[in-house]
């Protein structure tokens, strides 16, 4: 069984996200995708979007019929690790090939996550690279780390949607119309659930 795990902060998920998740079951041949937000990302400063489970809700909406949203970090609070939830579910799934489902970005910071070493050897590192993204570092990130760490990682190139969190954020809290940024569900919530 192969199962993936994608993380965010999902504040909120847009159209982009569910993209990208459709693209790791797809590209990445996944069984099985988890879509776990976090409680604290330790690689942004939380804003007002921070409230984990009007988070844990938006991102049930936006994968739904997609993957398995989990609360597990946001159950655990504090920062979350990305080592520690795979120690997680490989206590769930003993058997399982785990796949940590990352950006190009992400990738690139990849050595510098806490506990790096340990992660890359108990995931498969799926990583979505933009068509036109910056591929020869990519390459040589996925070279040094597979040498260095013994990673397994695979690259999967598809073509991202232009939005972010923060421009959905940006146009809600300026009365703009952003129902073309994320789903239908998610954009009915946000609508009768203010919270900026």
């Amino acid at each position: 069984m192969k199962i993936g795990l994608f993380g965010g902060t999902f504040s909120p998920p847009h159209v982009g996200h569910v993209r990208a998740a459709r693209c790791f079951i797809e590209d990445g041949e996944l069984d099985k995708l988890i879509i776990m937000p976090t409680y604290i990302s330790p690689h942004k400063v939380q804003d007002e979007w921070g409230i984990p489970e009007i988070r844990l809700d938006l991102a049930k909406l936006a994968f739904n019929g997609i993957g398995e949203v989990s609360d597990y970090e946001i159950s655990q609070g504090g920062k979350s690790y990305t080592y520690l939830t795979l120690r997680y579910l490989r206590s769930i799934y003993p058997d399982a090939e785990l796949c940590l489902c990352v950006g190009e970005d992400m990738l690139l910071s990849l050595d510098r996550w806490r506990e790096a070493e340990e992660l890359m050897k108990n995931a498969t590192v799926l990583c979505l690279m933009r068509e036109n993204g910056s591929e020869t570092i990519v390459q040589a990130a996925k070279s040094e780390f597979e040498e260095v760490y013994g990673a397994k990682i695979k690259i999967l190139k598809y073509s991202p949607l232009p939005v972010s969190s923060s421009e959905v954020r940006e146009k809600c809290a300026e009365g703009e119309d952003f129902s073309e940024l994320v789903t239908k569900e998610v954009y009915t919530y946000i609508l009768k659930n203010t919270v900026w």
